[in-house]
């Protein structure tokens, strides 16, 4: 290994790296907060019990009503665990057959705090077909996060990133829709390039835009009939 390809390999590693810190600490913020408001229903539920131990008469619809917002708390927190579980055993494999669709969910999912923080809403546009495509699913995962980023800030006066996908031939594309407009600044990526454009090279992908640079699309070409070289 040249000395050329160990800094691509320790740049690709740091990326990863950042990638899964960024998501990780994402939804760790999300479950935090539901335990926060399960932990103050919780505190009502108890001045309730303290309450009809005193003596004095409490409404069971209302204790009804604290247990069922507890309940609800649960089922959000239990969907962000099953979130930052599909991230984590995205890297299982790194040559992968998955649907490109089901992808995008689990993107738009762990970009959403970051969206939401911004104004933007991220919609998974349905295509009604599956989209077959064999990659390495968390590389994938970090690229698309880094097709957000350049997104987010371009987005037009709807302030809803569609993006959508289709299949091709040889895997298929991702486009983020509904951009004011797309530089040719945008599709580089300043000190992230080396990493970034290492792991566009392994996942035989290419950035471009379309529609009057309204939109960003990228496009996946299938590991098995694309030499991606030595992966890191």
């Amino acid at each position: 290994m040249t000395a050329s390809d160990s800094n691509h390999t320790q740049a690709v590693a740091d990326e990863c790296l950042r990638f899964f810190g960024e998501m990780s600490a994402s939804i760790s913020h999300e479950i935090r907060n539901k335990l926060a408001v399960i932990n103050e229903k919780a505190g009502l539920l108890q001045d309730m019990a303290v309450a009809m131990q005193s003596g004095r008469a409490v409404d069971p619809n209302r204790m009804e009503l604290q247990a069922k917002k507890i309940a609800e708390q649960i089922r959000h927190a239990n969907r962000f665990v099953g979130i930052l579980n599909r991230l984590a055993h995205s890297v299982d494999d790194t040559h992968a057959g998955i649907d490109l669709t089901e992808l995008i969910d689990l993107a738009a999912e762990l970009n959403h705090r970051k969206a939401a923080m911004a104004e933007v809403v991220i919609d998974p546009l349905e295509s009604g077909e599956a989209v077959p495509v064999t990659t390495n699913p968390f590389l994938l995962e970090n690229l698309i996060g880094v097709c957000i980023d350049i997104a987010i800030p371009r987005i037009d006066d709807s302030h809803t990133l569609t993006i959508a996908t289709e299949r091709t031939d040889d895997g298929g594309i991702i486009r983020f829709q509904h951009l004011d407009r797309v530089d040719d600044s945008d599709l580089r990526f300043g000190a992230r390039d080396s990493a970034i454009g290492t792991i566009s090279t392994i996942l035989g992908a290419s950035l471009a835009t379309s529609n009057h640079r309204r939109d960003l699309v990228l496009t996946i070409r299938n590991l098995e009939s694309h030499d991606s070289g030595s992966q890191p």
